[in-house]
C-alpha cells in the first residue's frame, strides 16, 4: 500500500488542483518504480501495488529506490511545494499458515502504511 501524505494541508493551502497534481506524481512514481507490478488506487490518494515476478523478488531495493525519489523531490528547490510530494508503503506479504484471505494481507499491509506514516510525521522537523 502506498499513501500520499499531507494532501490535506496542499489542498488547503494551494487548492484541489495542486493537491490532484500531487496525486498524479505520485502514481507516475509509483508506477515507475514498481514497473514490473499492477498499480491500483483505491482512494483519493492511496494505491495499492500487487508485486509480481522480479518486483516481488527484489521490493526491499524497490521500497528504497521509491524513498531515494521522495527524497530528491523533497529536497529539490525548483519544484514547487506540491510538486515536494511524500508518501508512506506498507508492504505485507501472504503467508499460509496465518493468511486466509487477501484481505488479511491487504490488512497487514494497511497497518505496515500506517505505522509508517506515525514514523515519517515524527521524524518532519517543520
Amino acid at each position: 500500500m502506498v499513501d500520499l501524505n499531507f494532501l490535506k494541508k496542499t489542498n488547503d493551502t494551494y487548492g484541489h488542483e495542486k493537491g490532484n497534481i500531487s496525486i498524479r506524481r505520485l502514481c507516475m512514481l509509483v508506477c515507475e518504480v514498481f514497473e514490473h507490478s499492477p498499480v491500483f488506487r483505491i482512494g483519493g490518494d492511496e494505491f495499492i501495488v500487487v508485486l509480481k515476478n522480479r518486483d516481488y523478488r527484489n521490493v526491499d531495493n524497490l521500497i528504497a529506490d521509491f524513498y531515494r525519489h521522495l527524497d530528491e523531490a523533497q529536497n529539490d528547490d525548483t519544484l514547487k511545494p506540491w510538486e515536494q510530494i511524500s508518501a508512506a508503503i506498507g508492504y505485507a506479504k501472504f503467508d499460509k499458515t496465518v493468511d486466509k484471505t487477501v484481505d488479511d494481507v491487504f490488512k497487514k499491509a494497511d497497518k505496515a502504511m500506517y505505522d509508517r506514516k506515525v514514523a515519517m510525521k515524527a521524524e518532519r522537523k517543520d
